[in-house]
């Protein structure tokens, strides 16, 4: 069974999630001689730093998207192309022929509009191999085929080809991204809980004003009771 995806711990956008925990980190530091008592030092707060930057520095979807369509894009172009050179190949059969023939549907180059990506490739692949038969056909010949037909379609498929796995390996790229981004989010939202708590409880008893500075937005809250929702009542 396949693992479910992860879930963002949060309901933060990512950009606000980034924005919140510069925030807190900097109150942190500017507070760290008073949390040093907490187990905060400067050495965490730099690596606390650091994971905010790589956090940001993670592609978004709208990067991973952009790279899909562009593959996609010239990866419909290529089938086009494609297309138009298997009815390049085809046509002279077919005006010898009949597009009802035996010889006109050895090919299988009917219909090829509708056919697939995966059908046309291997449409590309068998067409030189059956249309062989047809190079020294005096019908055929007459009617303008030649081996130059059959052998345009082999670039025609490497280029198919090669749009066709780019743009696959961009949507597997988007997959992984986005749950990296995830897994990233959790864990950064879940230490910025962790160091907020520890400001926390280390100034609610001693002044409000500072505790405040340590409170997180419910937005990005990651569910743990660690993490102060509002000071205690007075």
């Amino acid at each position: 069974m396949k693992d479910p995806e992860p879930q963002r711990n949060g309901s933060f956008s990512d950009a606000d999630l980034a924005a919140e925990c510069t925030e807190k980190h900097d109150a942190l530091l500017a507070n760290l001689p008073a949390l040093a008592a907490e187990g905060l030092t400067q050495a965490m707060l730099t690596a606390f730093q650091q994971q905010i930057k790589a956090f940001q520095a993670l592609p978004t979807d709208e990067n991973m998207l952009y790279a899909i369509g562009t593959n996609t894009g010239k990866r419909d172009v290529a089938l086009e192309a494609a297309r138009t050179g298997l009815r390049h190949a085809a046509n002279p059969i077919d005006r010898a022929y009949g597009d009802r023939s035996p010889e006109y549907r050895s090919l299988a180059v009917g219909n090829i509009s509708r056919k697939t990506v995966p059908q046309v490739l291997q449409t590309l692949l068998t067409v030189p191999t059956v249309g062989a038969a047809f190079v020294n056909d005096p019908k055929a010949v007459a009617e303008g085929f030649s081996e130059a037909r059959l052998t345009a379609l082999a670039p025609l498929y490497t280029a198919l080809f090669e749009w066709e796995s780019k743009m696959h390996a961009a949507e597997t790229a988007r997959t992984t991204a986005t749950r990296t981004r995830v897994l990233a989010y959790n864990a950064l939202n879940t230490l910025c809980s962790n160091y907020c708590a520890r400001g926390y409880d280390h100034f609610v008893e001693k002044d409000q004003q500072r505790a405040q500075l340590f409170v997180r937005n419910p937005a990005s809250e990651d569910g743990s009771s660690t993490t102060p929702n509002e000071p205690p009542n007075a």
